[in-house]
């Protein structure tokens, strides 16, 4: 099992993402969605500056439904919140079977999730998101000794697998993906190729025992990680010069 922390950005036209961008002082804690005979209902704990205004928001927005309020006394407003859909943390949740054990805090449209699950699931849970139109990152992952991908590159690796790059047929193309991240398509190439390879080498170190291991193979694969730690803190430039393998290589499926 695999444990990892993501970040959410919620989509517009989500009551969540919508009221907390418009009110960004506010904290709008999600605890529970369940569906009901009148809709999908959602026990939500608001903290913050104005929050009269925030509850209004919450009222006069497209796709809610209802706001009762429970408790207003202490730290937070407590509200109930019937709306016609779940929210879509919980609409992609609920599609793979995975659960969401901990309230999901949204500020300014932004919340972490932590979610524990076999890769597969978590795989899904993170295109499921994508298709509801939230955009995701990883904050955190307990998936190996130490972060494999530079944080750059893990972004681009889940943009990729939640846009069906590695899909077989693919779904995605390397331009589609480099046009949709604002990339040049050698950098994208590049960039997944370098991931590609860590991870391999880490499958590899971990899969075969040391006495099978080339000679060396373990310090180059580390000098290799720094050295890619380095380039990779920008990925939005360009490459500093042509690599032997050209762009086409990397779009063949």
């Amino acid at each position: 099992m695999t444990r990892l922390t993501l970040r959410l950005d919620f989509p517009s036209g989500s009551w969540l993402g919508d009221v907390s961008r418009g009110h960004p002082d506010a904290t709008l804690r999600a605890t529970e969605t369940v569906a009901a005979p009148e809709g999908e209902v959602t026990a939500l704990a608001l903290a913050g500056t104005d929050r009269a205004a925030t509850v209004a928001a919450l009222r006069e927005h497209d796709r809610v439904d209802r706001v009762d309020v429970v408790d207003r006394t202490g730290p937070a407003t407590r509200l109930r919140i019937v709306a016609p859909a779940p929210p879509p943390h919980v609409a992609a949740a609920r599609e793979v079977g995975l659960p969401i054990e901990e309230a999901v805090a949204v500020t300014d449209g932004r919340a972490t999730v932590d979610v524990v699950g076999d890769r597969s699931r978590l795989t899904a849970f993170g295109r499921r998101l994508t298709g509801e139109g939230v955009t995701v990152g990883i904050a955190a992952s307990d998936a190996g000794e130490g972060a494999i991908l530079t944080d750059a590159q893990r972004d681009l690796v889940l943009a990729a697998v939640a846009a069906g790059y590695y899909d077989t047929p693919r779904e995605c193309t390397l331009t589609e993906l480099a046009e949709a991240r604002d990339l040049a398509k050698s950098t994208c190439s590049e960039t997944l190729h370098r991931a590609e390879g860590r991870v391999l080498r880490r499958f590899v170190n971990g899969a075969f025992d040391v006495a099978d291991r080339r000679e060396g193979g373990e310090r180059a694969t580390a000098e290799n990680e720094r050295s890619e730690n380095a380039r990779d803190g920008d990925i939005d430039r360009e490459p500093e010069h042509d690599r032997s393998e050209p762009v086409e290589v990397a779009t063949d499926p």
